[in-house]
């Protein structure tokens, strides 16, 4: 089952619903004429929080559409294309794991490519990829495994479809497609899976080591989530699924969710151990390595047309939009296609 958040062009108020065959269709609109109700589906925040008896509401009005589906029409269904995809659930918490230590790797040699002779950010970049490579040390008796993470902008929330406005204080803007977890309850943890598209200024994120990643991570419109929430049945194998970054049309990146090193469990458990999540809480794994610009530093240009799929999970677009005026200098060597931004 895919779950959305959609608006219309006749209405901005967010839906929730499914999708039916391929057509957009809120719970609302099942709801009333299938002659069912359930307050558990009027929001994200409700569904979530009355897992699993939600879902099976959800499921009997998603078998319900898709017996009747032809018996709905103008205003109650709508065709993909023709609706706003808005970030599959209202986020309580996103939080970002560094579960993938080979993405980790590649990321530490292409910084160090531009930072190996700045006195300041050398030695923290060594210091990092010596930390990502070596043992993880024995965790403390009674506590759960440690896992890095950092917490991201929850101002920066968009879905799918989005134009990503290029900050000017960077010219290495960058995707990251990430697997994400959405966190149900304590019934049902897993409340599914969706992408997340981590957007990142590289050429800032040596200096931001220490004190955090904010001009790195925390841009407008900087954290994309979508285009659907897709319940674990659907999903299989979560930590096997293909993922293929495309840009302008044609292949730029590759690589598979199984680089990822744990599981949602153990992201649960580390988080509440600290304090319980709450329905809503959004989790990252990771980049998924080969999938970015720095792991093979070959950067996406601006006005970009880009699609992240992940298999079993749909397509995440964005736009990378043309800088509004003049760059400010970047501390790396300025690429050709940035050139006319300078100066």
């Amino acid at each position: 089952m895919k779950l959305i958040r959609f608006t219309t062009a006749d209405s901005l108020n967010p839906c929730l619903g499914v999708i039916v065959g391929d057509q957009a269709v809120s719970f609302a609109v099942l709801q009333s004429k299938a002659g069912k109700s359930s307050p558990h589906l009027a929001n994200s925040r409700s569904y979530l929080t009355n897992l699993p008896e939600s879902e099976q509401a959800a499921r009997e009005l998603l078998a319900w559409g898709e017996e009747h589906l032809g018996e709905l029409g103008n205003g109650e269904r709508f065709p993909l294309d023709a609706v706003r995809l808005l970030e599959p659930v209202e986020v309580t918490a996103l939080f970002d794991f560094g579960l993938t230590p080979r993405h980790l790797k590649n990321s530490a040699e292409t910084l160090m490519k531009y930072e190996k002779d700045n006195p300041q950010t050398a030695p923290l970049l060594q210091a990092f990829a010596k930390a990502v490579m070596a043992p993880k040390p024995k965790r403390a008796t009674g506590q759960p495994e440690p896992l890095s993470y950092y917490k991201c902008n929850m101002n920066a929330i968009v879905g799918d479809g989005e134009t990503v406005p290029w900050p000017a204080y960077t010219s290495r803007l960058d995707v990251e497609p990430e697997l994400a977890v959405v966190y149900g309850n304590e019934k049902q943890p897993v409340a599914g899976f969706c992408i997340f598209n981590d957007v990142s200024a590289r050429d800032v994120q040596a200096t931001e080591f220490v004190g955090g990643f904010c001009l790195t991570k925390d841009m407008a419109k900087g954290n994309q989530l979508g285009p659907y929430l897709v319940t674990p049945d659907e999903v299989g194998d979560p930590y096997s699924l293909k993922v293929t970054v495309l840009v302008n049309g044609q292949v730029k990146y590759q690589g598979s969710t199984s680089d990822i090193s744990h599981k949602a469990e153990d992201v649960f458990a580390w988080l509440g151990f600290m304090a319980p999540p709450k329905p809503g809480s959004v989790m990252g794994f990771g980049t998924i390595p080969d999938c970015t610009g720095l792991d093979h530093d070959d950067f996406i240009d601006p006005g970009a047309e880009i699609q992240i799929t992940f298999e079993q999970l749909g397509t995440l677009h964005c736009r990378f939009a043309e800088p509004a005026g003049k760059l400010l200098p970047s501390r790396w060597p300025v690429r050709e296609p940035l050139q006319k931004y300078h100066g």
